[in-house]
């Protein structure tokens, strides 16, 4: 790449043709940018290209001296990119693998540089120095000090962006790029981080933020550029102007029914249990998930449940599928069914619709959308179910309504974006009319036109459906639908019986 050493940190153009053509974009010192649009719209293409992880296609990046090679990048794809060579059960197996890495060790000086352990390198003590400073400093920021001796499959979907985003800051780059850094992150995890990004300004680095909402933008941001069909569309000055969090980003303590959008529903005990946790009691090492939890939800049932990262809640979900092995050695039943080792789970996994994500971070991205919409989908007796013209039409009826357009259907999955993924997952969640929905954060990644819409679709259902039972996960009341009806609040530390706690 050419390099300037006046005024600029760097120029951007677009080729002739192709991704954000004729498009010209300069970013000049002291300067934090956001980019926002909508899903597909070109965001992390961006990002990637000024982290150069990819090609640039025609388009040029002239870099200021001082910052080529600069460039750290953290994204959902990262997360993907850990999963593409395992498989969505093996983060619950691999608990159990003492030779799987932990935390601590990917948050070394060595790990975070990509320096081999056996190097014999001499002169940089100076920077070693320097680099546990910023390391204790950064590990504190990120509340990450319980998690460092623990293996990297037990982090939450949560906890594993917070990992990221720290191992990304403690590569000490002159330049941040952030796609998407507060999904997935608790209430207070999302303050905290606007806080940090306000502090990494104010300590001289350059940010570019991919956001999907005005809440989301720190008050460092000093200009805003807005994308559409990879495009830029327009770009503002934000300096002086201060963008209130979401609803979602307020004082736990006012967390309650009314803010999540629970209408309280009343307990019908002549409706038969779906799902049965009877003293549960879950330990990872020295970490307590869960300590004599009872939770019965019956048929008809609509759970919201609610936690901070790393409370347990995916894991709640894991123990219903049986994914997760500890299922087996738990009180768990499953529309009647206790776990029994060597049990074929078909029978009750083809009544599951299930979106998560897990699922999408392991998803075969060499599927196309119309194939990815019953991969994995089987019937009772473990077959995989027979694509009749009448399901495929309702399934592409379903992607519609939720968003994606018919000239996706035959695009491979790994080349949509985050947002466009996840409106395929839930497809595929819905497309054989499950009798239970567990729904982990569904509106994750999605831009606010999208979640509107897909909470609309969810609304519809609940309604619709009287007798569907959902178990329904989210960090942000404004991604919750209405017509949810009970409560489960997830908190690790000490604390009274929820009222989740007594079926």
């Amino acid at each position: 790449m050419a390099r300037n050493s006046e005024g600029f940190l760097f120029r951007f153009e677009g080729g002739s043709e192709g991704p954000f053509a004729g498009g010209r974009w300069t970013v000049r010192p002291g300067e934090q940018w956001v980019v926002m649009g909508p899903n597909g719209s070109g965001k992390s293409l961006l990002a990637a290209l000024l982290a150069d992880t990819l090609p640039s296609c025609g388009m040029t990046i002239t870099w200021h001296p001082a910052y080529e090679g600069q460039v750290a990048m953290m994204t959902f794809s990262q997360q993907q990119e850990r999963a593409s060579t395992s498989w969505l059960q093996s983060r619950w197996h691999d608990l159990e693998e003492v030779e799987e890495k932990r935390v601590g060790d990917l948050l070394t000086y060595e790990s975070v540089n990509e320096i081999n352990p056996f190097e014999i390198r001499e002169g940089d003590g100076a920077a070693r120095r320097a680099f546990a400073a910023w390391r204790k400093r950064w590990i504190a920021r990120f509340r990450l000090e319980p998690l460092l001796a623990h293996r990297l499959p037990q982090l939450s979907n949560g906890e594993t962006r917070r990992f990221l985003l720290a191992r990304t800051v403690l590569k000490q780059p002159k330049m941040l790029v952030l796609d998407d850094p507060f999904a997935g992150l608790d209430t207070g995890m999302r303050a905290s981080l606007r806080a940090l990004l306000d502090d990494l300004a104010a300590a001289g680095l350059s940010l570019v933020l991919m956001v999907r909402s005005k809440t989301e933008i720190p008050s460092c941001a000093t200009h805003l550029l807005s994308v559409d069909g990879c495009r830029f569309v327009s770009r503002r000055v934000l300096r002086g102007k201060r963008f209130l969090p979401s609803e979602g980003d307020g004082a736990p303590s006012v967390r309650r029914a009314a803010t999540w959008r629970i209408t309280p529903q009343p307990v019908e005990a002549s409706r038969p249990p779906v799902v049965i946790f009877r003293h549960l009691t879950l330990r990872y090492g020295n970490r307590v998930l869960f300590d004599g939890l009872d939770w019965t939800v019956r048929e008809g049932e609509r759970w919201l449940v609610v936690g901070p990262n790393g409370s347990g809640k995916t894991t709640l979900l894991s123990l219903i599928t049986g994914d997760n092995p500890k299922a087996y050695a738990a009180e768990v039943e499953v529309f009647g069914r206790a776990r029994r080792p060597g049990e074929r789970l078909w029978a009750i996994r083809s009544r599951i619709g299930e979106v998560s994500p897990e699922i999408q971070c392991y998803f075969d991205g060499s599927l196309t959308v119309r194939a990815a919409l019953f991969a994995g989908v089987c019937g009772r007796e473990g077959r995989p179910v027979r694509i009749t013209r009448a399901r495929l039409a309702a399934a592409e009826v379903r992607l519609a309504e939720l968003g994606v357009p018919p000239d996706r259907f035959g695009e491979r999955f790994d080349r949509l974006s985050a947002g466009e993924q996840r409106l395929v997952l839930l497809a595929r969640a819905l497309v054989m009319r499950p009798d239970l929905l567990l729904l982990d954060e569904p509106c994750l990644n999605l831009d606010i036109p999208s979640r509107k819409r897909v909470l609309r679709v969810f609304e519809r259902l609940l309604a619709d459906e009287p007798d569907l039972t959902v178990i329904y996960i989210a960090h942000r009341p404004e991604h919750v639908p209405r017509g949810l009806g009970r409560l489960l609040e997830i908190d690790p530390r000490p604390r009274e019986r929820s009222n989740g706690d007594k079926g």
